[in-house]
């Protein structure tokens, strides 16, 4: 029978945050510096909005809108969909799937206690979570809506076992961008 692991074994902490007020050159700056791709939005301690990689992309830059002047609760995602630390990975998944999310801050008695990515549940493939994770690659899969570069695949990196959307043949091996870095 298969172990059921929970999302506090695997979760991210501690949360990078910032608060709704931050303007949204700022936030990107925070982001880049954690080396992250979102921020939960908090607003007096408590998750308000999660802002995203894509939501900088979408509705700032695609727009070409000053992000100097705009705040993060202007372009946050909300409401936030979230997960208890007691859930399992198949559950994450499974919410992850039906909510369209690929993050999921983990809320503890109305406290943000980490995050999990759908990244992070890709670590976890080897726990059973084979039928869920194929369904997250699909959706990854129907959520790309521009051509990748030639020479570039969707995989897992040979080297760490990450899933990236950029892999590249090294000598024969499938690395992601971190592991060619590593190997140059």
């Amino acid at each position: 029978m298969e172990t059921e692991i929970p999302v506090r074994d695997i979760m991210t902490r501690p949360v990078i945050t910032a608060e709704a007020d931050l303007d949204i050159l700022s936030a990107a700056k925070k982001m880049g510096k954690a080396n992250v791709g979102s921020l939960i939005i908090v607003s007096s301690d408590k998750p308000a909005g999660i802002l995203t990689e894509r939501d900088l992309v979408k509705k700032v830059i695609a727009q070409g809108a000053d992000p100097r002047n705009l705040k993060a609760a202007e372009i946050m995602s909300s409401p936030v969909v979230s997960i208890e630390p007691d859930a399992s990975l198949r559950e994450a998944a499974a919410l992850m799937l039906r909510s369209g999310v690929k993050r999921l801050p983990v809320i503890s008695n109305g406290k943000l206690v980490g995050i999990i990515t759908d990244t992070d549940l890709v670590s976890g493939s080897s726990l059973g979570l084979n039928e869920i994770l194929s369904d997250l690659l699909e959706m990854h899969r129907e959520s790309i809506h521009f051509e990748q570069p030639r020479g570039m695949v969707r995989g897992i990196c040979e080297v760490c076992g990450q899933l990236s959307d950029a892999l590249e043949n090294v000598n024969g091996e499938l690395l992601c961008w971190s592991c060619r870095d590593g190997n140059r």
